[in-house]
């Protein structure tokens, strides 16, 4: 009775808020929301000036509830008219306390994941011509969780060598022990080529943040540098298993193919939020945020959206105020103690070669350009949108897939992001003669192929080729950058 009290209070005070927010008025922050229906809106909440409307996933952990997804399903709603319209999706998210997610927006359908406990009756009149693609999201958590454990006492039975053979790693995803062993194992193999650092800083529950380093030591004091991460968002697997695939080619293409580690230095994060990405594994699999304890907040809400902390326009737009929001931005700019690690790291006195940064996230098929958090273009923007078609084009070569490159306001507002942040001023200031190359890459699948089901869940078949395209990617997306550099 507890869980549902407390379920249906949260729907209350979203629909409240809801209620009671103020339409945008243009301009800085406000653009997520006003987007036509032939944009691809997807997965971070739709947004409606500062406040995100809707929760992504279970944002508050009850106590006792094992199974935070129970009584949810996902539903396809196709986009005919008026529904797709901004004033009757306004409304079906004013009146509607069932809705917990919209996962997908296209031209042709809305994907939306609602709780059929809270109040349902609220959202039938929206639902002529629904389909149905999951009847049950706690039983599609719970198969994939299962399907996990056989596959990790399959791994348990083996060496580590066995283990870390390329056919075996990229089989599958792994724990984040596993993950900090596998990047040591292969700094061992290849000390010329990658330096391992155990700890760039901490994560609210002291966990390290690894970081490596990977190139030759040609050129060492003089070639160019890139940024890499992904893992801000804990769900999204594909992102650390992708740079995984990414540093392991570039260093055993290295003997046949020098010239990249030979012109370049990668400095790399590979996965960020440590704690969040431990919590999936133990059953929340949809989880997305750190792991911090919100003091005081009524409904024991738990956890930062890491990105929308960044301290680049922080709280402008895209994000939520709200600590149960799945897209809660934090108590203050750069609040988070992982952000905190990798900003100290990023604007090390060893780094001022850095040109160019991407952010690495799932899903949709995105290469997304600053900025987020206004509709003003960016000074670079020729650059930036050549450099994004090219990244765009690169990875259609490989794997035929198709991957949208645009502004990300152009998608939705969203503000203290990581990709705002390396373009932004305090970036600039650090490095005052130039700007970097900034994106924000959504990986596999699309939102037309994630069909309600694979989007954060996508299967471990994915891994390589999704790896593929996004090695053919970066390649050109550095080889771009070195001779195109944004000067001030």
């Amino acid at each position: 009775m507890k869980l549902l009290v407390a379920r249906l209070l949260v729907g209350l005070l979203v629909a409240t808020a809801t209620a009671t927010t103020a339409p945008p008025t243009g301009g800085s922050g406000s653009g997520g929301e006003t987007r036509s229906a032939n944009k691809h809106n997807t997965k971070h909440g739709f947004t409606h000036g500062q406040d995100v409307l809707i929760l992504d996933s279970p944002s508050h952990d009850f106590v006792g509830d094992t199974q935070p997804y129970r009584f949810h399903k996902i539903v396809r709603i196709p986009c005919a008219e008026p529904f797709c319209s901004k004033e009757s999706f306004q409304s079906l998210l004013q009146n509607s306390m069932a809705v917990v997610s919209v996962l997908s927006w296209t031209s042709k359908h809305v994907d939306v994941q609602i709780n059929t406990v809270v109040d349902p009756a609220s959202v039938l009149p929206f639902l002529s011509g629904v389909s149905v693609l999951v009847d049950d999201v706690q039983d599609l958590v719970d198969r994939e969780m299962n399907r996990l454990a056989l596959s990790q006492a399959a791994f348990a039975s083996l060496d580590m060598e066995s283990l870390f053979a390329p056919d075996v790693w990229f089989s599958d995803y792994h724990k984040y022990d596993q993950i900090v062993a596998w990047f040591k194992d292969l700094s061992d193999k290849f000390p010329d080529l990658i330096t391992f650092i155990p700890s760039i800083g901490k994560t609210y529950l002291k966990k390290d943040i690894i970081g490596i380093k990977v190139g030759s030591s040609v050129n060492a004091d003089t070639k160019p540098q890139f940024w890499f991460h992904s893992g801000d968002h804990a769900r999204e697997w594909i992102g650390p298993a992708t740079v995984q695939f990414l540093v392991h080619n570039l260093v055993t293409e290295y003997a046949s193919n020098p010239t990249l580690l030979d012109s370049t230095e990668l400095i790399i994060v590979p996965l960020m939020n440590v704690d969040g990405y431990e919590h999936t594994w133990s059953g929340n699999r949809l989880w997305r945020k750190n792991r911090r304890p919100i003091k005081k907040d009524f409904f024991g809400s738990v956890g930062v959206d890491l990105n929308r902390n960044w301290p680049a326009h922080w709280g402008e737009g895209g994000s939520s105020s709200y600590p149960f929001s799945d897209t809660y931005m934090g108590p203050s700019a750069g609040s988070e103690p992982e952000v905190q690690s990798l900003i100290s790291f990023f604007k090390n006195d060893n780094h001022t070669r850095l040109i160019g940064a991407i952010d690495f996230h799932s899903f949709s098929q995105l290469i997304l350009r600053p900025y987020g958090w206004t509709e003003e273009r960016a000074p670079d923007e020729k650059h930036l949108k050549t450099a994004g078609d090219g990244i765009r084009d690169a990875i259609k070569r490989v794997s035929g897939k198709k991957y949208v490159s645009e502004r990300e306001i152009d998608l939705y507002a969203a503000s203290g992001t990581a990709s705002d942040w390396f373009y932004d001023e305090e970036v600039q200031e650090w490095l005052p003669d130039r700007r970097l190359y900034a994106y924000t890459i959504e990986l596999r699948p699309s939102a037309d192929e994630a069909n309600g089901a694979n989007g954060f869940i996508l299967p471990p078949d994915q891994i390589v080729p999704t790896g593929q395209e996004i090695l053919a990617a970066v390649k050109y997306y550095l080889d771009y950058a070195r001779k195109n550099p944004l000067k001030v």
